[in-house]
């Protein structure tokens, strides 16, 4: 995972958002894509209105965390 990352897995993401601040920025990631795009749809529906999909996580450039 991406380091400082929260990990919330999709089907838990209604009950457990990543913040009650639905102005935070909040960065979906997963690890091809398609998850992170319905997080995104998830989080806008919620209510949120600064949520940015980063796709998969082989886009990412820096550093991993291994488990």
């Amino acid at each position: 995972h991406i380091p400082t990352a929260v990990n919330i897995p999709l089907a838990e993401l209604s009950a457990n958002p990543p913040t009650d601040d639905r102005g935070a920025l909040i960065v979906v990631y997963c690890r091809s894509g398609s998850r992170s795009a319905a997080a995104r749809e998830t989080l806008v529906n919620m209510g949120y209105t600064n949520v940015v999909d980063f796709g998969g996580i082989y886009r990412w450039q820096g550093e991993l965390e291994l488990p």
